[in-house]
């Protein structure tokens, strides 16, 4: 349990030397609870009979819309911006069929904690979509290379603050719980 040599404790002692005092930091749990509405594909279920419209009006975002939070190193900042102003435009020219980029955007106000300053926000026309969006991220295509460059600029330390958010219109939503 731990990695302190017994014989050197001992050894210490005989020779007067104080010990480090313990200390106790507690432990802060996380608990992480699954979703309470089960992915509904729209189409499947008839509910989104003017899905199509809806998302081209802008009313709705998607069928199924993924939010990713995390940060950005604070020296990194300006680098991404301008990455994004140089690259925004050809992840939506690369991007598959029923996936769509909506944007990255820095946060300027939020009630959550450690859920990240930055969100990049994509929506999907149906699930089949999400399989889509996988698919691509395991091919060499463009659309896979400037997702990885974006994905380049997230703070991977142990402590950085990040989140996923998954979205569906209440529309076809079966509640649990």
């Amino acid at each position: 349990m731990s990695n302190v040599d017994p014989t050197r404790v001992v050894a210490d002692l005989v020779a007067g030397e104080r010990l480090t005092t313990p200390t106790v930091k507690p432990i802060e749990p996380e608990v992480r609870s699954g979703g309470f509405f089960p992915f509904c594909d729209l189409l499947k279920h008839g509910e989104g009979a003017d899905l199509s419209q809806l998302v081209a009006d802008s009313t709705l975002l998607g069928a199924l819309v993924i939010e990713w939070g995390y940060e950005v190193p604070f020296d990194k900042h300006e680098e991404f911006k301008a990455w994004l102003i140089r690259n925004e435009a050809d992840i939506v020219k690369y991007q598959p069929d029923g996936v769509r980029y909506r944007g990255t955007y820095a946060v300027s106000a939020t009630s959550e904690k450690h859920s990240g300053l930055y969100r990049t926000i994509w929506s999907f026309n149906t699930l089949l979509a999400l399989d889509t969006f996988s698919d691509a991220m395991h091919s060499k295509s463009d659309f896979a290379r400037l997702v990885d460059e974006l994905n380049a600029f997230r703070d991977r330390d142990r402590g950085a603050d990040s989140s996923q958010q998954m979205y569906q219109p209440v529309r076809c939503a079966h509640r649990f719980g």
